[in-house]
């Protein structure tokens, strides 16, 4: 049987086993405000499951929300018990839904944006780049113009650092630390002057943050082996005093498409490609080939994501 037909096995074997409902937790909770969403016992049977190494990886559809003229975005964040986004539309605004088990509710225009879609959080607020390169800072309530938007992009923060309010940000080529104070973000620290020169391997990169944990922050780029002409995404773990501590190689071709869990780095692409590493040792513990494409992801709680399928306009939690 081929991987797609084990699959939809998988996924019907789920309907007769009450055993196969409890999942790994993920999305719901409360349906707005700070602070991370609670953990739920899935009450409805996986769209699909996939394995990797030993372990399940069990997916879940988001339903309720028609978001097909409401949503293109190239990032999401999550805060309580929502899911961020910027929408489809001319100018760019910021939306939101609201998860409740495997479902979504509550389509919000949070309103204009600039068009950048970069979107940092921790586990209190939301920040976005808003028109004339404004801070935008959302508090699941209220939604306030701060500052001047600090740098190139603005790191997530999360895995751990619960009331935290440092930020990193990406400005030129050099990685810096600041707070966000008052709707801005001050006392600035640089962290790594060059990030080009810390390895012969990132003379000609370019670098994208991706999420900071409570030790290292993760930086997303491409690179290309000497004497071939792949090009392949690589998530940089840096400690947060810039040393590099690790690297993660997605699969050739995709130029994003990785997230940060507690115990995993999770890479996937839109031709829907899935690559699972061990977060702290960086081996890969095996590749799948899943049914929808994977535009963007980002973490929500523990081991869970939530991915979203640009094709369908639809989002997924994928639980591992």
């Amino acid at each position: 049987m081929n991987l797609k037909g084990k699959l939809l096995s998988a996924a019907a074997a789920a309907l007769l086993s009450v055993s196969l409902l409890a999942g790994c937790g993920g999305g719901g909770g409360n349906s707005s405000g700070s602070g991370a969403p609670k953990v739920e016992t899935p009450k409805t049977a996986p769209t699909m499951t996939f394995k990797f190494g030993s372990h399940e990886a069990k997916v879940y559809e988001l339903a309720g929300v028609d978001l097909r003229n409401n949503i293109n975005t190239w990032e999401l964040a999550v805060l309580g018990s929502d899911v961020y986004f910027q929408c489809g539309r001319k100018p760019p605004h910021m939306g939101k839904v609201t998860m409740k088990g495997e479902t979504i509710s509550d389509f919000t225009d949070l309103g204009e944006t600039d068009d950048n879609h970069t979107i940092a959080m921790n586990d209190k607020v939301v920040l976005w780049k808003g028109p004339k390169d404004a801070l935008v800072v959302y508090d699941g309530k209220t939604t306030k113009v701060g500052g001047k938007w600090p740098g190139q992009l603005v790191a997530k923060v999360g895995g751990g650092i619960s009331g935290r309010d440092e930020f990193y940000f990406l400005n030129g080529r050099s990685l810096k630390m600041g707070k966000l104070k008052d709707g801005s973000i001050k006392d600035v620290q640089e962290i790594v002057p060059n990030l080009t020169a810390t390895s012969p391997d990132f003379k000609n990169a370019q670098f994208f943050p991706v999420a900071s944990d409570k030790d290292d922050v993760y930086l997303r780029t491409i690179l290309q082996k000497p004497g071939e002409n792949k090009k392949i995404p690589v998530l940089v773990a840096f400690d947060k005093k810039g040393k590099e501590i690790r690297r993660y190689e997605g699969m050739p071709g995709a130029r994003k498409g990785f997230c940060v869990t507690d115990k995993y780095v999770v890479f996937a692409d839109p031709e829907g490609n899935v690559r699972v590493f061990d977060k702290k040792n960086g081996k890969s513990l095996g590749d799948v080939k899943i049914t929808f494409g994977v535009f963007a992801l980002t973490t929500v709680k523990g081991n869970s994501i939530i991915a979203y399928d640009d094709s369908s306009k639809k989002l997924y939690r994928i639980d591992f």
